[in-house]
């Protein structure tokens, strides 16, 4: 649920806060926004739908401004008079001034909203309780969230502490084990990170699928390390995958396997932004500059890539086996257990959902010389990429 509380009394928001968290309890409380200005709302209900709008009517109309009595009603007229993303919003008015209550009642209930005064006696609070109940009764029960990113491994997860991202909490969510974060960018993004209960095609698709049941997010996308095939890329290499498909998916007849997979690109916007962002002049520095320089790195800076991506459910460490999957797609350049069931949940997924993605470190080139030098590098790699490409994609949500 996404909440706008507009007031400038420091005080009464912490405390409207607070009752909303008692109330929604958990997550949801995360989608709180604040404004303490007309024209800061104004600007935020241009650019976000919410659920509920908290409304003071002693308001400034410019920072640094005085509070005036009239700001409140006039922001409430003009949401409800012109066609915009928060025009049928629920509505609660909630101010600490009880003679301006009385005096602007019947204005707000002629446009359907509800006001009440705030005071130590607690009406306030149930008032704002029903109407949560309300609004939460006939909304869309997922929490909101601007992107979410799954990790097969804790140390894929760990990797983000190299990054911007601010963990806020670490909860279970109907089953899922979520860090919640906020990314700086354009404006706070709000987010997630979930680690999957096990490594595999099976977890991704059923956990990432769940995941979108849970929460109603804008970008998915998958961070960690893979396998690579040495004719395309270099250890240390991030490359995402387009497109992706399951090796394994065919028939086995007498003339050996025969391939019949269902091969997932990226959206045709998102592919554009993140080749962009690959793009940039000192890319591959800009994602190594915070990563400690105790742990090995390779031996080459390779541009990070946009490649066929192939998912199975076993590690690779077999040339006969690799040599089988080459076949399928001259150009594939990486291999994980993971990819391609999120590619699937979110191309299957409904309207809502504008970019996915799966951006990971090749770590080893799918043979016997496989070992965990890179892990920490990969995985610190790999979500560097992924905090610059979600900051690219959610500009302007």
């Amino acid at each position: 649920m996404r909440v706008l509380v507009v007031d400038d009394d420091a005080a009464k928001t912490a405390a409207i806060v607070t009752a909303i968290e008692s109330s929604l309890g958990g997550v949801r409380e995360r989608g709180i926004t604040v404004a303490n200005t007309l024209s800061n709302a104004m600007r935020v209900l241009g650019e976000i739908s919410f659920d509920l709008i908290i409304l003071d009517l002693m308001l400034p109309y410019l920072p640094d401004g005085a509070a005036d009595s009239r700001a409140g009603l006039e922001l409430l007229r003009q949401l409800r008079s012109v066609e915009g993303k928060n025009r049928t919003t629920s509505v609660i008015g909630i101010s600490a001034f009880p003679e301006e209550v009385a005096a602007y009642r019947d204005k707000f209930d002629e446009l359907g909203v509800l006001i009440t005064t705030f005071d130590d006696k607690g009406a306030w609070s149930r008032a704002l309780l029903r109407v949560l109940e309300n609004v939460s009764a006939k909304g869309d029960p997922r929490t909101d969230l601007d992107f979410l990113v799954i990790c097969a491994l804790e140390e894929e997860r760990q990797g983000f502490e190299f990054t911007s991202l601010n963990k806020i909490s670490e909860v279970v969510v109907g089953g899922l084990n979520v860090h919640y974060v906020r990314l700086p960018g354009e404006r706070e993004y709000f987010g997630g990170i979930v680690r999957l209960s096990q490594m595999g095609l099976v977890a991704s698709t059923y956990e990432t699928a769940w995941a979108l049941n849970v929460f109603r997010v804008k970008v998915l996308c998958m961070s960690g390390i893979c396998a690579g095939f040495s004719k395309e890329v270099n250890l240390g290499q991030i490359v995402v995958g387009s497109p992706a498909w399951e090796y394994q998916a065919g028939k086995w007849s007498k003339n050996g396997f025969e391939i019949a997979p269902t091969q997932i690109p990226l959206k045709s916007q998102t592919r554009a932004i993140i080749d962009h962002v690959f793009s940039r002049d000192g890319f591959v520095q800009q994602l190594e500059s915070r990563i400690d320089a105790g742990h090995r790195r390779p031996s080459l800076q390779s541009k990070p890539t946009l490649a066929p991506f192939v998912t199975g459910s076993a590690v690779m460490a077999d040339a006969k086996r690799l040599e089988h999957i080459e076949k399928q797609h001259r150009k594939v350049a990486a291999l994980d257990m993971e990819t391609f069931g999120l590619y699937f949940v979110a191309h299957e997924a409904p309207a809502g959902l504008q970019h996915y993605f799966s951006a990971k470190c090749v770590v080893d080139l799918a043979d016997s010389d496989k070992d965990d030098d890179l892990h920490h590098y990969g995985s610190s790699v790999a979500a560097r990429a992924t905090e610059a490409l979600l900051l690219e994609l959610l500009k302007g949500s």
